[in-house]
């Protein structure tokens, strides 16, 4: 038994007492587990401990052939004092529960991007003010720990950005995967920018949709079988 922190990004209710988590752990990767929800105890079983972006401890007895693992003795690691309470960011994580999920199915242990996933979103929880450019920001930093960095190559004013190929360009290439100049700008300022920075970023609702929507491409381009995320929506409810 290994005892290993967690984050809950997707939960699928099996039966009436019965649910399938699906985690990012710290020691692990990605895993799945079957719980048996019960009224209390140290089980597990608890609802509470599996709200989406929830930071949970526990014992898993990780078999690599087998499909749903077998974990016991969870908790909270990190009590969220905001995020499930604030509107703007409780639709946030739903977004980026989802993204995350589609991101990162496959992936083994990363202890570097679970340590950059879980400060994200301590800062998150705690941060005052304006956070409406978090998960665009969050998800071109992610890049970076899955080996898809947009590349700076050929950098230059008046550039196309080659998608497929994540370089600058000074035609329009082949394969019709390309930003024009006009959106291509976008990609250095948001690169050299953080979390306690990106309020200078000044980017309008339809700015800020639209890299969300390079972003999603960006991520189909270079992550198998990432698909549509029907949280979206969510975000463009709240964000329009």
């Amino acid at each position: 038994m290994q005892t290993t922190r967690g984050i809950v990004l997707r939960v699928i209710r099996h039966s009436d007492s019965r649910i399938i988590v699906s985690l990012f752990t710290e020691h692990y990767g990605m895993l799945s587990a079957g719980v048996r929800l019960t009224r209390g105890g140290r089980t597990g079983g608890r609802s509470a401990l599996w709200q989406m972006l929830n930071v949970v401890e526990m014992s898993v007895d990780y078999r690599p052939a087998s499909e749903l693992q077998k974990i016991s003795d969870v908790s909270i690691s990190t009590p969220w004092m905001d995020l499930p309470y604030s509107p703007v960011k409780a639709s946030i994580s739903m977004f980026l529960g989802e993204f995350l999920f589609r991101s990162l199915r496959g992936e083994g242990e990363n202890r570097p991007l679970f340590s950059f996933l879980y400060n994200s979103l301590r800062w998150l929880d705690e941060a005052e003010g304006n956070v409406a450019n978090f998960h665009v920001l969050l998800m071109i930093r992610m890049t970076r720990f899955l080996g898809i960095w947009p590349g700076m190559a050929g950098y230059g004013r008046n550039m196309v950005y080659d998608m497929k190929n994540a370089c600058f360009s000074a035609s329009i290439p082949v394969h019709g995967q390309y930003l024009e100049p006009r959106d291509a700008m976008w990609i250095p300022l948001l690169l050299e920018m953080d979390y306690s920075r990106m309020h200078r970023l000044k980017m309008t609702r339809n700015e800020r949709w639209h890299m969300l929507e390079v972003l999603l491409q960006y991520y189909r381009l270079h992550v198998p079988s990432f698909g549509e995320l029907q949280s979206v929506e969510v975000l463009r409810e709240l964000f329009s």
